[in-house]
């Protein structure tokens, strides 16, 4: 080790001097990796793949969860063994995951792997065994995704709706709500069965619609002896917001199983309605699907929180990995560490 003076021109001209016989042994190599560890901020230990926050993903996390990943036969079936391409998806997927770490801590809401495992299987109840397996395995054919990031997905929903509710964000789904959702939408969820003859007089009128009254299955006779383009030739089934707007005031005030007569202004004759069902769901029959539905209000407006939560956090690449690009681990354009190192023939 060479020891400079602190003090003396003559001798702090020495040192100087020594400092730049030493450089002239670097190898430009050599210089360009010092450049990027400087610039790096020293969070560039070979061993770490990313850092993020104060958390770090290191390259046995990396290489493990790839090989959990390649267990997959799904994921098997369509990554080659070592991809580039792959090994910088799977390092994106563990960084979203540290980022929702943080941001649980960081709001104090938790999800368990239980919690995750009903979530989805509420999810897919739908679906049978057959169906199931066939969606991870275009999930994986299509976009790489193995299930194991398929439950990921769930946990960071769920920890998105945690923090919806502590941040007051989830009254649209809750029920005093949903109950004013339900109104706002009760015609378009009831169905109506409507059968509408156009007769020339109100003496027919009548007469029709007491026929249609006494025998429902005396509709199709009647509709072809006054057929035309204002009358239906057979019952037609639709939801209650799909009635014309000229019949709905009379198909709204008649019960099932009653009928009306009315003049509509621009059609010749009398219209007559006959409503042969109808079926209006209740709020317990419909909230679940109004929860669904509401929630992707909330979902985004949770999202906003994440992604600001997100965007003040310290995230650094590996080089040897790339970099990162919306979210995503994209190839660096320099080669990285690792190619710096091979070229001065260190690796």
């Amino acid at each position: 080790m060479t020891v400079c003076p602190s003090s003396g021109r003559g001798r702090l001209a020495t040192c100087e001097s020594l400092t730049f016989v030493r450089r002239l042994y670097l190898t430009l190599p050599v210089l360009s990796l010092l450049t990027v560890l400087t610039l790096a901020g020293c969070r560039a230990e070979p061993s770490v793949a990313a850092y993020v926050g104060d958390r770090t993903i290191t390259t046995d996390q990396l290489t493990a969860a790839i090989e959990d990943r390649m267990d997959d036969p799904n994921i098997a079936a369509v990554v080659e063994p070592g991809d580039p391409d792959y090994q910088r998806f799977v390092l994106g997927l563990l960084i979203k995951e540290v980022e929702y770490r943080l941001l649980s801590d960081s709001y104090g809401v938790a999800v368990t792997d239980r919690e995750v495992a009903v979530k989805l299987d509420e999810l897919l109840s739908t679906e049978g065994a057959e169906e199931v397996e066939a969606l991870f395995a275009r999930l994986a054919a299509e976009e790489m995704i193995a299930e194991i990031d398929v439950r990921e997905n769930v946990r960071q929903a769920l920890i998105r709706e945690a923090i919806a509710v502590e941040e007051d964000l989830d009254a649209p789904i809750q029920e005093p709500a949903l109950r004013q959702r339900y109104e706002e939408l009760k015609d378009q969820l009831s169905t109506i069965e409507l059968g509408v003859i156009t007769v020339p007089d109100q003496e027919t009128a009548d007469a029709t619609l007491e026929a249609l009254l006494e025998d429902p299955s005396a509709y199709a006779g009647l509709a072809t002896t006054y057929a035309g383009p204002d009358t239906l030739p057979a019952l037609s089934s639709s939801a209650v917001s799909d009635v014309p707007a000229q019949l709905l005031p009379s198909v709204l005030q008649t019960a099932a199983g009653q009928g009306f007569s009315v003049v509509i202004p621009g059609i010749n004759g009398i219209v007559v309605g006959y409503v042969a069902s109808l079926q209006v769901p209740t709020f317990e029959e419909t909230e679940e699907q109004l929860r669904v539905e509401s929630a992707g209000g909330v979902d985004a407006a949770a999202g906003e929180i994440v992604a600001e939560f997100i965007s003040g956090l310290d995230i650094d690449i590996n080089p040897r990995y790339g970099s990162l690009d919306q979210g995503r681990v994209v190839p660096g354009s320099d080669g990285g560490v690792v190619q710096i190192l091979e070229d001065a023939g260190t690796t």
